[in-house]
This record gives structure tokens, C-alpha cells and sequence, in this order.
């Protein structure tokens, strides 16, 4: 079978060849640390998910218009946004001190050009924007295994010096510890001091402990660090 048009001159790199540079730069970026934070979320309509004591404050670029805007979210307790690619906030985001993180959405299966593109996105406006602060790759539709890995360690290579994050909402524990070895370099979600046991109704939650959290990031070869209110970070 002939290779499709825009892959005929792709190199064929062996997907853990890429998992080990990525790993790497991830390594000799934070000096060998990783992190997590504890998030909750402000929805469209002011409410909140998440723990009460979470560091970090998110909300998406998507729910502003019906909170006012940045300062309108700001006002509400908002610490960080999640913008998206064609974001034209970032830099306001900055300029109210608020953590500003980019959405990178992926779709399994696309084709290498279109990748390619949202990557070239991704890129650039890292470059035009440099309070940007991290990645957060975002799965559209099912996340799948292999796909998702080999997406972290592209936006690693396209984002060599910024946080790349994992959502544990998207994508999990499990899976989300796999980026890990793939240019993660920090996990967020609903991370508390203690949680319900996953049964009955809390069988499919994502949440962790402070331990566990840690767990995952020295299972990966990381120096473990909490990141806690006004900026600071604490080494574990």
C-alpha cells in the first residue's frame, strides 16, 4: 500500500524513541522536578467544581462570556484560565497575574498535516506570549492510549521550556502517570489530603491524595514538588 501523500516523506520514529527525548527535555527543563496541583473549576453559570482548597482556581476561556470576562471571573476567585489555540486572551490573562494555560486540543487518527498545524499553533503562540505558563493537552472525543503519548511527546518537543500538563478529568490516573514518561511534567485535578475509597458511585473518580500524587511523579523518575498559594512550591 502506498503511504498517504503527507506522510510519504514523514520520518517513522519508534513511538518510545520519542517517549525517552521527551522524557529527557522534560528532565532538563524543571531540573528534574515535576509537579502537581490541587484544581477546581468555575463553571458558566459562577458555581464551582472541585476541592474548597484547591491552589489552583481554573476557568476555561469558553465559560468568560457569561461571568463578565477575565475580570469578571477574577472577581469571582479565578487564579488561572485555560485558553484556547486561537486565544487572543492570553496576554490579558498575564497582565491580571493570572496563571495562564493553553488548551491544546488533538483528535486520534488525524492526519499528520493537521497535527502538524495545530502543533504550529500551539508553537506560536507560545513564542508571542511568554507569561504563557503551560500545555495542557486535551483529548476531543475518547482519549486513546498510544495516540495520546505520542501527542505529549510532540508538544514537548514543540514547547521545550513550559509546563506541559496532565488533566486527570481527561484523561485519568492511569493513563495520565503514562505522560509522565512522555513530557509531562505536572499533573492537575481534584488532589486533597484524603478521599473517598473509588467504590459504588466514586468507582470511576479521578481524584488523589497529596501521597499519591507525589507517588506518581517519583514512579516516573521525578523529584516531586506541591504547588501551593502565591507561587510557592514546595519540594516533597
Amino acid at each position: 500500500m502506498k503511504p498517504e501523500p503527507n506522510e510519504a516523506n514523514e520520518p517513522k520514529l519508534d513511538l518510545f524513541d520519542m517517549g525517552r527525548e521527551a522524557l529527557a527535555a522534560a528532565r532538563a527543563a524543571f531540573a528534574g522536578r515535576a509537579f502537581f496541583v490541587s484544581a477546581r473549576r468555575l463553571q458558566a453559570d459562577g458555581s464551582w467544581l472541585g476541592p474548597r482548597e484547591a491552589t489552583l482556581a481554573l476557568v476555561q476561556e469558553d465559560a468568560l462570556p457569561g461571568l463578565g470576562g477575565l475580570a469578571g471571573a477574577r472577581e469571582l476567585g479565578a487564579n488561572a484560565v485555560l485558553c484556547n489555540l486561537a486565544s487572543t486572551l492570553a496576554g490579558d490573562a498575564v497582565g491580571l497575574g493570572m496563571r495562564c494555560l493553553v488548551r491544546a486540543p488533538f483528535v486520534a487518527g488525524e492526519s499528520v498535516d493537521a497535527r502538524r498545524a495545530g502543533l504550529d499553533k500551539l508553537g506560536d503562540l507560545v513564542r508571542r506570549v511568554p507569561g504563557i505558563d503551560g500545555v495542557v493537552p486535551a483529548p476531543v472525543g475518547e482519549a486513546q492510549g498510544l495516540d495520546t503519548l505520542q501527542f505529549f511527546a510532540a508538544c514537548r518537543v514543540a514547547c521545550l521550556a513550559i509546563h506541559l500538563l496532565v488533566d486527570l478529568e481527561l484523561l485519568g490516573h492511569k493513563l495520565g502517570q503514562l505522560c509522565l514518561s512522555f513530557g509531562a511534567d505536572e499533573i492537575l485535578g481534584s488532589i486533597t489530603g484524603q478521599r473517598t475509597l473509588r467504590l459504588g458511585a466514586n468507582a470511576s473518580s479521578n481524584a488523589l491524595t497529596r501521597d499519591e500524587a507525589a507517588l506518581l511523579l517519583r514512579a516516573s523518575g521525578f523529584v516531586p514538588c506541591e504547588r501551593l498559594p502565591e507561587g510557592k512550591v514546595q519540594v516533597l
